[in-house]
């Protein structure tokens, strides 16, 4: 592991560089991240019971692992990042995985990876977790308007405008969603192929959030 800096460092993997960086846990995060967690927390928290293993996967600032922790679950972190203080400082690439899990967690994680080592990590973490592996990868559009509505008789209307961008805009991510092939049907089919099934999905903006439990699992 090579360290620029104290919060910037890179790690090179069969002529592949993995950047990252903890300079941004440090400051107050904007809204939408804010937002970003309670969604994450209301996509997972009725999934989980408090006698659960749960493995976090980037915990970036701690606010998943803390609140999850805070209210009794058991919750084991891994990153890349030493400087994030995860549990366990590994790469995902090569990492495999020796211990079982209830839940994985891995939001905004895999783009950071290529894709094929994405689908090789997924065959690992097969046999690591009991119940589901809880992932979110964001869709390459960018939103020009988005409203959202409480209307009589219907809990809660969204409305997007938004239009596909060319490139990645984030310099740390290897692919996304609608991205020079990446489509929600291709990555359903690879998860299938990999030994999951998709049970729930959500989308918010530009974020696709997806629940896979091992085939037949009987959670």
């Amino acid at each position: 592991m090579t360290m620029n800096s104290p919060s910037k460092g890179s790690q090179i993997l069969d002529g592949v560089e993995y950047t990252y960086s903890s300079q941004w846990i440090h400051q107050l995060e904007g809204e939408e991240h804010w937002r970003s967690y309670w969604h994450q927390l209301g996509f997972l928290l009725p999934h989980l019971k408090k006698e659960d293993r749960i493995l976090e996967i980037g915990p970036g600032s701690g606010f998943l692992r803390n609140y999850l922790t805070a209210k009794g679950y058991q919750v084991t972190t891994l990153d890349i990042d030493e400087a994030k203080s995860p549990d366990i400082v590994a790469n995902i690439v090569t990492y495999e995985f020796p211990d079982v899990y209830d839940h994985i967690l891995a939001f905004e994680v895999f783009e950071h990876i290529p894709y094929e080592k994405f689908l090789e990590v997924l065959a690992r973490v097969r046999t690591s977790v009991r119940k589901s592996l809880f992932l979110s990868i964001p869709s390459n559009h960018r939103i020009w308007v988005h409203a959202e509505l409480v209307l009589p008789l219907i809990k809660h209307v969204t409305f997007s405008l938004k239009t596909k961008r060319h490139r990645l805009v984030a310099s740390n991510h290897f692919w996304e969603l609608a991205y020079r092939g990446h489509t929600e049907k291709k990555l359903l089919g690879d998860i299938r192929a990999a030994g999951f099934q998709a049970v729930s999905k959500k989308k918010v903006k530009t974020l696709r959030f997806f629940r896979i439990e091992p085939q037949g699992s009987s959670s």
